[in-house]
C-alpha cells in the first residue's frame, strides 16, 4: 500500500535514522514541535529478556508464539531461552514467565536463543509521531526461503532467530500493519544480502532464519493508511530495520 502515484519532486534527503542502545522514551523535537505522545511506551532490557509496555492497550499484529495474530496487547516480550529440548509447550513457558513477573493484560511474546546483548534499537519522529524499532539477532540457523526443509515437529526448534518489534504512535489499519511487516522483511533481506550472510543448507544468500518473528504495534494518533516504499514513513521504517540488523550482525563478527 504505497499510496496513489504522484509526480516526482526534488527533495532534500534527510539523514537516515541512527541505531542506538535502549533508553527510556521521551518526547523528541520534530519539524512541527514536540512529538505526539498519547500513551508512551517503556522499554525494559534485562539479561534474559526485553519487554515493551504501555498504559492501556494497543493493536498488535505479529507472528509471535504467544498471542500471535491480531490482538489488543499490553506488552511485547522477547524472551531468551536455552534452546534445549523441553517438555513444556513454548506458549506455556512464555505465559508462565509473564505471570511470574506480574504482567497484567495481554502479553504478545516471542522466544530466541540469541543473547540480549544482540538487541539494537532505533527511534525516529515522522509528522509528529514517533516510530521505534527493536531487533535481536541470532544467525545459527540462517536460511534462504525455499531451502530444503530440515525440521520435524517432534524435534526441538533450531536455535537462532531474528526477532523484530516495531511500534508507532500512528493509528494503523490492519492492512497497513501487514504492509509494515512486509516492508520490514524486505529490509531484513536487504541487510542480510549486504552483510553476505549465507544459508549453510543451500549456500544461497540468507533471507532470514528458520524461526524469525515480527510484531507491529500501532498507536492512537493520526491514521496513517500508506506505509510503502514511496512514503517517508516506509523509508524511515526500512532504514531503521536495516541499520539495527546490520549493527547486530557486526557485533557477532
Amino acid at each position: 500500500m504505497a499510496g496513489p502515484a504522484k509526480a516526482s519532486t526534488a527533495t532534500k534527503t534527510p539523514s537516515p535514522p541512527s541505531c542506538t542502545g535502549i533508553f527510556p522514551r521521551t518526547r523528541q523535537p520534530c519539524a512541527t514541535g514536540l512529538s505526539v505522545v498519547t500513551d508512551p511506551w517503556t522499554p525494559h532490557l534485562a539479561p534474559d529478556h526485553f519487554r515493551l509496555s504501555w498504559p492501556g492497550t494497543r493493536p498488535c499484529l505479529s507472528s509471535a508464539v504467544l498471542n500471535g495474530g491480531l490482538c489488543q496487547a499490553n506488552h511485547v516480550l522477547n524472551l531468551q531461552v536455552s534452546g534445549e529440548e523441553s517438555d513444556e509447550p513454548p506458549e506455556q513457558t512464555l505465559q508462565r514467565f509473564a505471570d511470574q513477573h506480574h504482567y497484567t493484560g495481554t502479553t504478545v511474546a516471542m522466544m530466541t536463543a540469541a543473547a540480549m546483548t544482540s538487541l539494537r534499537h532505533s527511534q525516529h519522529v515522522v509528522d509528529g509521531h514517533e516510530m521505534a524499532l527493536f531487533v535481536s539477532c541470532g544467525l545459527s540457523n540462517a536460511r534462504c526461503a525455499g531451502d530444503p526443509a530440515d525440521w520435524h515437529p517432534s524435534e526441538t526448534m533450531p536455535r537462532g532467530t531474528i526477532n523484530t518489534v516495531f511500534i508507532t504512535d500512528f493509528t494503523l489499519p490492519t492492512a497497513t500493519m501487514v504492509e509494515i511487516s512486509n516492508l520490514l522483511t524486505e529490509a531484513k533481506c536487504h541487510a542480510l544480502r549486504r552483510m553476505g550472510v549465507l544459508s549453510p543448507v543451500s549456500g544461497e544468500i540468507a533471507t532470514g532464519t528458520g524461526t524469525d518473528s515480527t510484531a507491529v504495534v500501532g498507536g492512537h494518533g493520526k491514521v496513517q493508511r500508506w506505509f510503502g516504499k514511496h512514503t517517508r514513513e516506509g523509508e524511515i521504517a526500512a532504514q531503521m530495520m536495516t541499520a539495527c540488523l546490520t549493527r547486530s550482525i557486526n557485533r557477532q563478527k
